[in-house]
């Protein structure tokens, strides 16, 4: 979609088909129609500080409005835009969505002060790492992890925990080492 200089994009649409909420990896309860922004750059700051500015900037923007107004310049959380609200409203036929911002770290300074305060705007956070620990966990709960080959992600996902051994970092592990 057009913004100011640029095109910008919604990463991913998603809704529950039975419209139940569904949870994030700290509990959060989220859905059940969501947009989802995954912000890959800035991936050399293994602490998270950069985006944490980055966020508080864009929140400065935000005021105490739920989106930043069209037309605004400096947004780095694009998902953040009014345009992007109106494009999620008519996919969805509704305005009633949460927004998932998916980033390789995020400063848990910063995280911890706008949590209560980008909720309101329901505005949530997951990094990589909460991510593939949560969907590890999934995975190693599931009754027939083979049968889970039956679909490209099943299978990678088969392929990549249950075949290849790997294991998920711990969230904070690597911010905290830093």
């Amino acid at each position: 979609m057009p913004v100011p200089r640029a095109l910008s994009d919604i990463d991913l649409v998603a809704m529950r088909a039975d419209l139940s909420t569904f949870a994030t990896p700290d509990g959060t309860t989220v859905g059940p129609r969501v947009i989802v922004e995954v912000k890959a750059e800035h991936d050399w700051d293994l602490s998270g500080r950069e985006f944490g500015q980055l966020l508080e900037k864009d929140v400065e923007l935000l005021g105490d409005d739920a989106w930043i107004p069209a037309g605004t310049r400096g947004v780095k959380f694009v998902m953040l835009r009014q345009e992007h609200a109106d494009r999620a409203a008519a996919y969805f036929g509704t305005d009633d969505f949460d927004r998932l911002f998916i980033v390789h770290a995020l400063d848990p300074r910063v995280r911890t002060e706008l949590t209560a305060l980008l909720a309101e705007c329901r505005i949530y956070w997951m990094t990589i790492p909460e991510l593939i620990g949560d969907v590890y966990t999934w995975y190693q709960s599931h009754p027939r992890r083979a049968a889970l080959r039956r679909t490209l992600t099943g299978d990678l996902l088969h392929l990549l925990f249950g075949l290849g051994g790997l294991m998920p970092v711990s969230a904070t592990s690597e911010v905290e080492s830093r």
